[in-house]
């Protein structure tokens, strides 16, 4: 994957504050790219997948992160869980009965 460097200037403060966060054996870097990643995924702006690249994280391992944070990895809508409805509703009507 290529990859390009930015610069980017932050506030001292946040930069301590972000640094001290306790995510034990990451660098800053990766504690940036980690949470600029999931910022990005609960806005919507990428996908799972390109979040998890973000962040130099597996699919599995991004997807346990997100649930450490309580953030859902998938979105359920109301819309598919009335989908869902109907099809075991036609389900049940079409399955033979033994």
């Amino acid at each position: 994957m290529d990859q390009k460097a930015i610069q980017m200037y932050l506030p001292e403060e946040v930069l301590l504050e972000i640094a001290s966060l306790n995510l034990k054996g990451m660098t800053l870097e990766d504690k940036l790219k980690l949470n600029l990643s999931i910022g990005f995924f609960v806005s919507k702006d990428i996908s799972l997948g390109k979040a998890a690249q973000l962040a130099g994280k597996s699919l599995p391992e991004f997807i346990a992160i997100l649930n450490r944070l309580d953030i859902p990895a998938v979105e359920y809508t109301e819309e598919m869980y009335e989908d869902d409805l109907k099809f075991m509703s036609r389900y049940e009507e079409e399955r033979p009965h033994i």
